[in-house]
């Protein structure tokens, strides 16, 4: 309790005549969500929410949403979540990624990503990096990912990130991940301002 807090206490007790709202003052942080089943349902409310503006394609049940986001923000790899869900990895990583939950992993590819946000270049970039139909789709939708994350600000990550806090849940750093997709929008708008840049 800082010095303030107990000025503030002197005077209720001075005022109110009794302590016992000390008692509630003093809870732990994240008290109000100590209960598991508030942390699972504001979680899932907020996966409801990218649900209704975005697509997530998967066969995983909300319970199993709810614990890809949780074990994401709590450093398990997909592998260990999929163990955790009885899934396959691949069926978490798709379902990870459309929940706008993206690692460096991710976005480490061999070529610029952004490349494809381009409709036509996806075959192109495929036969140049040899890479599989299934590692392309993957691509696709990491940068989908990205786009759409940034439509929205962050949001939907900045809300489990709320909830988790708020429940005094560690969570993992994701800055890495962040500061590339921001990179990116501030690339593209540099371009846009270029492209406009025309004497009067």
């Amino acid at each position: 309790m800082d010095e303030k807090t107990e000025e503030l206490r002197d005077i209720f007790v001075d005022v109110a005549g009794e302590d016992t709202v000390t008692e509630r003052q003093e809870d732990g942080h994240g008290s109000l969500l100590s209960d598991e089943g508030g942390v699972e349902e504001r979680l899932l409310t907020v996966i409801d929410r990218l649900r209704e503006r975005f697509e997530v394609d998967t066969p995983l049940s909300d319970e199993a949403l709810v614990t890809v986001v949780r074990r994401y923000y709590e450093g398990d790899d997909d592998a260990a979540i999929a163990d955790a869900v009885d899934a396959d990895t691949d069926v978490v990583t798709r379902a990870r990624i459309d929940l706008h939950l993206l690692r460096d992993e991710d976005t480490d590819a061999p070529f610029d990503l952004a490349r494809l946000r381009e409709a036509d270049t996806g075959e192109t970039v495929r036969e140049a990096f040899d890479l599989t139909e299934a590692e392309l789709a993957r691509y696709r939708r990491v940068v989908a990912a990205q786009t759409r994350a940034r439509q929205v600000s962050g949001r939907f990550q900045s809300e489990y990130e709320d909830v988790l806090h708020d429940a005094g849940i560690g969570t993992v750093l994701t800055d890495g991940v962040r500061d590339d997709g921001l990179k990116e929008a501030t690339e593209d708008i540099g371009s846009l301002e270029e492209d406009a840049d025309v004497d009067f």
